[in-house]
């Protein structure tokens, strides 16, 4: 069974900040990813989080992006030591591992460092493909496309996108994962149960959108929300800011970013 949902059925799961809260109220969330290719897709990812709520944002990626990160965004605690990864990790926060990352041995070995930790992880591009065995973590939430949807079922493309409910079931199950299909209608399941997102735009098939919609989701969970209503809300409310721009093609990532923002804060 499938059930449809949007943004209305879900706007009340929106963290609400009490009056004393502090930064570590509202959350930290720990972003891996960036290579050399795309270190915007982490910056989109950690702007998302940061104009969503969270508390605190760190960011592990390779060493040529720190600087860069540092200059224009100093609101991101960005760092590229091992060390520093490892004493973060003990703190037991959830994790959103993948944007703009490609397979490679970084991604590799940085999957290795995570891939035993008893927290909650959110994984995105190449962090999916890495994926070797159920079980790895606590809750795993995958975000494939339909491309990546079918390497994990080692399948065509062409069968994902005949059958999306099945596809986005059995990777479920096979990963013991809650899955986000992402594209027209996204589909989000545990296996058991299914939803499907009635928001949504053509406009948001450009690149960057992934990683806010990534962002989103990481943010909602840091901030104290289950995974499935992390997953509901951030797809529904992602989608629900896309069609309020009423573009079919020409959408900025940025746009989208300050929108939910305002939505939020409304």
């Amino acid at each position: 069974m499938i059930i449809d949902f949007e943004f209305e059925d879900v706007k009340k799961f929106l963290p609400k900040r009490d009056i004393s809260s502090n930064k570590y109220d509202s959350g930290q969330l720990l972003i891996i990813g960036g290579d050399e290719k795309y270190p915007g897709a982490i910056i989109l990812a950690a702007q998302m989080a940061i104009k969503s709520g969270v508390g605190l944002t760190y960011l592990y990626t390779k060493s040529q992006n720190v600087i860069k990160v540092l200059k224009e965004f100093p609101e991101i605690i960005v760092f590229d030591n091992q060390d520093r990864l490892a004493e973060i990790l003990s703190n037991n926060i959830p994790i959103l591992a993948g944007p703009g990352t490609l397979n490679n041995k970084w991604t590799r070995e940085t999957y290795d460092l995570i891939k035993d930790k008893p927290i909650t992880t959110i994984l995105d591009a190449a962090y999916i493909q890495e994926i070797k065995s159920i079980n790895l973590f606590t809750t795993q939430i995958l975000l494939p496309h339909e491309g990546e949807a079918a390497k994990l079922l080692n399948v065509p493309s062409s069968h994902v996108k005949e059958d999306r409910l099945r596809s986005v079931i059995e990777i479920s199950i096979k990963h013991n994962a809650l899955t986000v299909l992402k594209g027209p209608n996204t589909l989000i399941s545990n296996g058991n149960e299914t939803f499907c997102c009635m928001n949504g735009s053509t406009a948001l098939s450009t690149a960057g959108t992934g990683d806010i919609l990534a962002g989103l989701i990481a943010s909602f969970l840091a901030q104290g929300l289950k995974p499935m209503e992390s997953c509901k809300l951030g797809v529904a409310l992602h989608g629900h800011c896309a069609e309020q721009l009423n573009l079919t093609s020409g959408l900025m990532p940025s746009e989208l970013i300050n929108l939910i923002r305002g939505y939020i804060n409304q």
